[in-house]
């Protein structure tokens, strides 16, 4: 009997701690968004040598990252009415212990013991019009907890991507283009996946009058927020922590000039072949005279730019997905970012060198800028099908490092 009584006593305890649990709410993502701008460079190893200075030169396919009007620039060698552009750069080859590194300036160690960063683009033109798309990613790796355990990481992966259509007016003179930009974001956890994204609408332009030294840029970038995407009966808990509920990548405003120095500086925005050859098909007048191909076009480029960042409600640092604590939040103010740089024709044809300064505004209150020095090169390799070229690149600051590497066609 008394058996008995222990055995429908325990039943009892059993269906009340069921019911219980089923009157538990699930967990929620917390309020916050991940906030997944960088002051850092990311883009090709041109644009990182040259401080960012890249969207009033917006030319090739290391250009249309900084500036999608580059998808209908022409190259001035182009002699046939259609072209294909391609870039591949790897930007993440440190210096540096990667642990001591501040990626996001906030005057402390990341403690990440892995990250790496990449370019991708593709560039497409017939006549008058571009379409092209372009894929940078940055992927850090976070502790997940105090003890750092072998394995025991959060990777956080911010890709940023835009897929795009560019027009040229008058005689190349005037660029526009409109495009879908995407920011995206994934946390992966023991193999598991949280991913988060959003769309926006960008509009770049390009001004390059004929005959001058001189090109004017402008870049709009739009504020994207993305909610998480739960993927099925996914837990909004990762190693132990409630997720974020979105992200937001600030909205960007960016004004650059570049100017050409030295002897036949005025040919810098000069016709292509094939563009002056589709005017006098289409009637055109004023056409400027065809220039020899050796004819030289100045040696010396220099292009400044100033970036201004908007501010964000509600959004804490990527790396607060590994903080034990509250996050501190970040771009709660506008931000502006100055950048300078130069690039110069050592030998004509075969090898040219790049310098760059800009100064890196931090998201987080009570932090100074932070100032960069840039550079690289850029060498011709060999012509099979296309002139092929190789270039490199790097960037200093304090308690940060990058080298970049880059294989693409030499314009």
């Amino acid at each position: 009997m008394r058996t008995l009584a222990l055995l429908s006593f325990a039943a009892v305890l059993a269906l009340a701690s069921r019911a219980q649990a089923q009157d538990v709410p699930a967990p929620e993502p917390r309020p916050e968004r991940l906030y997944v701008s960088s002051g850092v460079l990311l883009g090709s190893t041109r644009m990182v040598a040259m401080g960012g200075a890249y969207v009033g030169i917006a030319e090739g396919t290391a250009g249309f990252a900084s500036n999608l009007s580059a998808l209908a620039h022409r190259s001035p060698q182009l002699d046939r009415d259609w072209d294909v552009g391609f870039t591949l750069s790897l930007l993440d080859v440190a210096l540096t212990e990667r642990r001591r590194r501040d990626l996001d300036n906030d005057g402390l160690p990341d403690e990440a013991p892995t990250s790496r960063q990449y370019l991708v683009g593709l560039l497409l033109q017939y006549k008058t019009f571009g379409l092209g798309t372009f894929l940078r990613t940055r992927t850090v790796s976070y502790c997940a907890t105090p003890e750092c355990l072998p394995g025991d990481y959060i990777q956080v992966s911010v890709t940023q991507s835009a897929l795009a259509g560019a027009m040229a007016f008058g005689q190349d003179e005037f660029i526009v283009a409109l495009g879908l930009y995407a920011a995206q974001a994934s946390l992966t956890y023991k193999g598991e996946e949280w991913r988060y994204g959003g769309t926006g609408l960008s509009l770049d332009l390009l001004f390059r009058p004929q005959g001058r030294p001189y090109r004017v840029g402008i870049s709009v970038r739009p504020q994207v927020v993305g909610n998480w995407q739960k993927q099925d009966d996914q837990s909004a808990v990762l190693a132990g922590r409630p997720i974020y509920s979105g992200l937001v990548a600030p909205a960007v405003l960016s004004l650059g000039v570049s100017y050409r120095f030295g002897e036949g500086a005025e040919r810098y925005n000069r016709l292509s072949p094939a563009a002056r050859r589709q005017l006098l098909a289409e009637g055109a007048t004023n056409v400027p005279p065809e220039e020899p191909p050796d004819a030289p076009v100045g040696t010396f480029l220099v292009s400044g730019q100033v970036d201004f960042i908007s501010a964000v409600e509600n959004a804490v640092a990527l790396r607060s997905v590994a903080t034990f604590g509250d996050p501190d939040p970040v771009g709660k103010t506008v931000l502006i970012q100055p950048h300078l740089g130069a690039e110069h024709d050592t030998w004509p044809g075969r090898v040219r060198t790049r310098l760059g300064v800009f100064v890196e505004p931090s998201s987080f209150e009570g932090q100074v800028p932070r100032p960069h020095l840039t550079g690289g090169l850029e060498v011709f390799l060999f012509r099979y099908w296309e002139d092929w070229s190789f270039s490199g690149s790097f960037d200093l600051a304090r308690r940060y490092s990058n080298v970049g590497i880059s294989l693409g066609f030499w314009r």
